[in-house]
């Protein structure tokens, strides 16, 4: 494994603070504001329900993949390996989608209409500046086979 200064992808946004901020801020302002999500308690809490625990099985299926790869999972360090198969094969990024998955189903759950704004908000930061410099290091990484990758497998879903 190179040690050199592109062995890495120049990522300066931590992902977990980000997510973990919006569902923060979204809680804080709907104190102070309000912001009710309009829906029938029950319906709410069963459609959160369901979106917090597919995020919770595909963050454990994409982690699990790093680990059993040994494999480490910071966005800043170097990639030995490519993922492909798994839930991988369906998206690109599973942690983040599973992120944004997590933080509209706790929205919904709890009626918050903040915390499905600032989870979409966080959504739109990984999109813009997370992902893109980690797919131009993957390109570096990986060359080709990144390429035909990224071609058969969208980002999201």
């Amino acid at each position: 494994m190179s040690t050199n200064d592109e062995d890495h992808p120049h990522v300066s946004i931590h992902p977990p603070t980000v997510f973990f901020s919006a569902l923060l801020i979204g809680y804080i302002i709907r104190v102070f504001a309000g912001g009710w999500l309009a829906m029938p308690r029950i319906l709410a809490e069963a459609a959160g329900g369901v979106l917090l625990l597919g995020a919770v099985v595909l963050v454990v299926t994409a982690i699990s993949a790093f680990a059993e790869a040994g494999e480490t999972l910071p966005p800043g360090t170097p990639s030995r390996q490519l993922f492909t198969d798994g839930v991988y094969r369906y998206s690109r990024n599973p942690i983040y989608l599973a992120m944004m998955m997590f933080g509209v189903g706790f929205g919904v759950a709890t009626l918050n209409v903040w915390i499905i704004a600032t989870t979409l908000t966080a959504g739109v930061i990984f999109n813009f500046f997370v992902i893109p410099p980690e797919e131009a290091y993957l390109a570096r990484r990986f060359g080709p086979d990144y390429d035909h990758y990224r071609t058969k497998t969208r980002r999201w879903i």
